[in-house]
């Protein structure tokens, strides 16, 4: 079978890389003759991570073709379809969604985390997408609710993100006593914000006698906001690192404090106790599954409930833990089934 695969690759984003690589390790389990094609941002930089074809996500000429050839389309997982950032997004992603159904391919929305949808715009598409792809799978009940929301009646599988099953039992190394974070810009934030999140965070890291590592989950973007906040050696260079590689080096810290979604679950899963901060519904959404403690904002008032947070934080129970990763695995014996 032969699977066509659309997503926010190939931008050194290691959480939409890191679900790449988990969707492509499911589905070789379930069919070990499977061929895969992704999109992506730059296709050299993806065959060479993953060991699979790529092409341009932009261009016609690339793009249709490889729909036309391939068995099945499928769209995800990730924060795909939203318009927080550009209603292009949703348009972008659901009009390819609907190219492969007007094809006759069989679709499936894999699962996705999907909004904020904050424009009529944006749930038009979404709506007439979603309802019309052959399988439906989120990541998470509140982009279930969000689809009832916004007239999508078809079934709706809640299932769990890819990255969730991608760590391997070598991955767990001796720990190292460190806190990890990973931080983000996000729309709307004030210029301060993350100043603020990075000065609470040493003060605690201070206070307690721990080392603190900032890790870029975003080369390129997370980095380089990291280099006006803190010094060079307080900051973990992942632009060489596979997410397993990424995974490995979090699950020896103590803690691991994030704005970045996928940093909580490469720590969660894992069984690396986090502390989530809460910039967009996602990760709201996350610290709700798992049990995490969750930093409201980046205001003063938030900030000084931080020492608590940290000192709360638990891992997740391994029954919690093997749940998640048989939703993650969920989604490719779906897909598998697709003709």
């Amino acid at each position: 079978m032969n699977f066509l695969i659309n997503g926010y690759f190939g931008y050194a984003n290691a959480g939409d890389e890191a679900v790449l690589a988990a969707m492509l390790a499911h589905l070789r389990v379930l069919d070990s003759s499977a061929t895969f094609t992704a999109t992506s941002g730059d296709p050299a930089q993806t065959r060479k991570m993953h060991g699979i074809d790529a092409i341009g996500r932009q261009n016609p000429r690339d793009l249709l073709p490889a729909i036309r050839k391939c068995d099945v389309f499928l769209s995800g997982g990730g924060s795909l379809v939203q318009d927080v950032t550009s209603v292009r997004n949703a348009v972008y992603y659901t009009t390819l969604l609907r190219t492969a159904k007007t094809f006759g391919k069989p679709t499936m929305v894999y699962a996705q985390g999907v909004g904020p949808l904050n424009t009529q715009a944006a749930r038009k598409v979404a709506r007439s997408a979603f309802q019309g792809a052959k399988v439906v799978t989120v990541r998470d009940p509140d982009s279930a609710k969000l689809l009832r929301e916004i007239g999508v009646t078809r079934a709706v599988e809640i299932t769990a993100d890819p990255v969730w099953d991608l760590a391997s039992a070598n991955d767990v190394p001796s720990s190292s006593g460190e806190w990890i974070a990973a931080l983000r810009t996000w729309p709307g934030q004030d210029d301060d914000a993350v100043k603020r999140v990075v000065a609470a965070l040493k003060a605690e890291a201070s206070t307690k006698g721990k080392t603190l590592r900032f890790l870029a989950m975003q080369t390129g973007v997370d980095d380089v906001l990291l280099r006006s906040l803190v010094r060079a050696d307080e900051i973990l260079d992942t632009s060489a690192m596979h997410p397993r590689e990424i995974i490995a080096r979090m699950a020896g810290a103590e803690r691991v404090l994030a704005m970045r979604l996928h940093a909580l679950i490469f720590a969660a899963s894992v069984g690396v106790p986090v502390v989530a901060f809460d910039y967009d519904p996602k990760v709201k959404a996350l610290a709700n599954i798992i049990g995490a403690p969750l930093v409201a904002s980046p205001s003063e008032s938030d900030l000084n409930a931080l020492p608590e947070l940290i000192a709360e934080a638990k891992a997740p129970s391994s029954t919690a833990l093997e749940t998640l990763k048989s939703k993650a695995r969920r989604n490719a014996e779906l897909a598998a089934r697709l003709k």
